[in-house]
């Protein structure tokens, strides 16, 4: 099945993988991206898998690459597609060749800001915000764009591009989540298909976004996003480090507890906390949910399934 198909069908409960390459075209780091994506073609529980496009500002193998690869085993692909590094003529460009090949499922962001590279920091491009790419994609697949209004649009074969945003209702302020909100509101109006959310670990805001959805009538797909953090991960997000990223005192103590106390560094515990969260958004009604995290085994993404299938019923009490 494809991932538009499952993700359209209400009575599946569409699970997702982010898969994050690192620096260079060859090498363990992509090896072992290739190896779990092979493993969860074959079991068919994840039924997508989204590649990030230089996560975190630095540069990484571009998305596309393992993309294509990966499609080729049988399980599709979600390219992240950002404005950080890409004026609007690239990113059209880029697109087509995209569309070409069949990457048609796409994750559209702003991106984060470059970080250090050849000879230092790199200039940001954002020629276009999330927004406006958005639009213009939107229009690539009815094969136009808009430009010079004293000129006729040029034409061209549309695109078939499915059209992911992000949104996180984990915002601290009410001024910060306002905005997210408010430019949800534009992503919808400039053509989005689907929403996942940014990550975080409240159950409470987990339901507030779904809320929103019903009162507003924006009617789309959602995905929750069910992160894992690893013990390195756990102290920046507690730290402030990464930014929207939100461990609070109770839950950063409650981690440190469980390393403390069990002989893989509460790895297994981690592992449990998320089958908790994937239950709770089964339950609460999402369409499915999109699991990350560094360092992650299949082994450790099919106890993660397993156990949140045998909660499923008690969803409520978690």
């Amino acid at each position: 099945m494809s991932f538009k198909k499952s993700l359209y069908n209400p009575d599946e409960f569409t699970l997702t993988f982010e898969l994050v390459p690192n620096r260079g075209g060859s090498g363990k780091g992509q090896n072992r991206i290739l190896k779990l994506a092979q493993e969860m073609a074959v079991d068919g529980r994840i039924k997508a898998v989204s590649i990030t496009e230089n996560a975190g500002g630095h540069p990484a193998l571009s998305p596309e690459v393992l993309g294509l690869e990966i499609q080729a085993m049988g399980l599709p692909v979600i390219s992240h597609f950002s404005c950080k590094d890409k004026n609007r003529n690239q990113m059209e460009s880029l697109l087509f060749g995209w569309d070409r090949v069949g990457l048609h499922n796409l994750l559209v962001l702003s991106g984060d800001y470059p970080q250090q590279g050849y000879l230092g920091k790199p200039k940001p491009v954002f020629d276009l915000d999330s927004v406006q790419a958005l639009d213009q994609i939107s229009q690539m697949n009815q094969g136009n764009t808009k430009g010079n209004p004293k000129i006729e649009n040029f034409k061209f074969q549309p695109t078939s591009f499915l059209k992911g945003v992000a949104v996180s209702p984990f915002k601290v302020l009410p001024q910060e989540l306002i905005l997210q909100y408010a430019k949800l509101h534009r992503k919808v109006a400039a053509g989005a298909d689907y929403v996942i959310t940014q990550l975080g670990f409240d159950a409470r805001k987990f339901q507030e976004i779904l809320l929103y959805l019903q009162l507003h009538k924006l009617k789309m797909p959602i995905l929750g996003n069910v992160f894992i953090p690893n013990l390195t991960v756990a102290k920046l997000m507690y730290q402030g480090k990464i930014p929207g990223c939100i461990i609070t005192d109770d839950l950063y103590e409650q981690i440190q507890g469980e390393a403390k106390s069990a002989g893989d560094k509460g790895k297994k515990a981690r592992l449990i906390r998320a089958a908790k969260l994937l239950a709770i958004l089964k339950g609460m009604g999402y369409a499915g949910a999109h699991i990350g995290g560094p360092g992650l085994t299949f082994g450790d993404l099919d106890l993660v399934m397993n156990e949140a299938e045998a909660m499923t019923d008690s969803w409520r009490d978690l």
